[in-house]
């Protein structure tokens, strides 16, 4: 947010700054509630918010469920994550017209990833998932709350035209795409030490990323037994996890996954490019990080 209004015009960087902290509580916010619908255990290397106030519950109370006094908790504390990030943007400094503006623009978007969320719920209980449909789900969900949002409103503040903040769009949403696919490698096979949650979530969950999808698609009776058996297994096993693994590098699926995502990053990259004017330090910041969201690690 803060690097998109700089790039855009915006005169007050301090003022941006404190502004961005809003971004953080709605991520938070949307996290916290995720990790209780995908009953999580684990978050950035501790345990989810749930699992805390469960673990709470244990310790100080010991009536009724500790796990729905958990995820009352979790639910309670994400929504006040919300309204404190919709208070931090309308207490800030901005003009009036622009807070309205970057408001109107924040409710849209998380309806938006309410409806993506909903569809990613719904493609976890579905026996036949597209890649259309695990597109759409990257672009309603990820994309908007972790690109789209922040800098459409950093363009905003920054006093940016309606045509701007959807050219601004054409690169957000690609690259949030990319850093999905890239999200779900690294759910598959990135080190749990590094992502602070275990690496067989995914499937634990039964989710139909853009790796299982094409590994069913491209795999023999045998392999595509194998996934769909480990496939939303609560009790799926770090062995069960590995043949999974060599069967997605098998069956072409990691690599054709890599590929998909370097496609998404050079649209997203085409779509700044078509503005030569905006530059300096914020259009260095969003080329480089559409490279770096698929090449890191966590």
């Amino acid at each position: 947010m803060y690097y998109t209004y700089m790039m855009m015009g915006g005169t007050d960087p301090d003022e941006a700054l404190h502004a961005s902290l809003f971004t953080e509580l709605i991520q938070s916010y949307l996290l916290i509630h995720d990790d209780v619908m995908d009953q999580d255990d684990k978050r950035r290397g501790g345990a989810t918010i749930h699992k805390i106030y469960e673990d709470v519950h244990k310790k100080k109370y010991g009536m009724q469920d500790p796990a729905h006094f958990g995820e009352s908790m979790a639910v309670n504390l994400g929504d006040i994550a919300c309204h404190y990030a919709c208070q931090i943007l309308t207490d800030s400094d901005f003009a009036p017209e622009l807070k309205v503006r970057a408001l109107s623009q924040l409710h849209r978007q998380i309806v938006t990833v309410g409806f993506g969320q909903m569809l990613d719920i719904v493609s976890s209980v579905k026996k036949e998932v597209t890649q259309d449909d695990v597109f759409k789900v990257h672009h309603y969900k990820t994309a908007v709350y972790t690109y789209e949002t922040p800098i459409s409103i950093g363009a905003v503040l920054a006093g940016a035209s309606d045509e701007d903040v959807q050219i601004l769009s054409g690169y957000a949403i690609p690259a949030g795409i990319a850093f999905q696919i890239q999200d779900d490698i690294l759910g598959m096979y990135g080190q749990e030490e590094k992502l602070g949650k275990p690496n067989i979530s995914d499937l634990r969950e039964g989710k139909h990323t853009l790796l299982i999808i094409k590994a069913l698609e491209n795999g023999s009776k045998a392999q595509i037994h194998t996934v769909t058996q480990a496939l939303g297994n609560p009790n799926v096993t770090q062995a069960d996890a590995d043949k999974v693994r060599e069967i997605i590098a098998e069956t072409g699926s990691l690599e054709y996954s890599k590929n998909t995502a370097r496609d998404f990053v050079y649209k997203a990259k085409e779509a700044l490019a078509t503005m030569p004017d905006w530059n300096g330090e914020g259009r260095a910041f969003l080329d480089g990080i559409a490279d770096y969201m698929i090449n890191r690690e966590f």
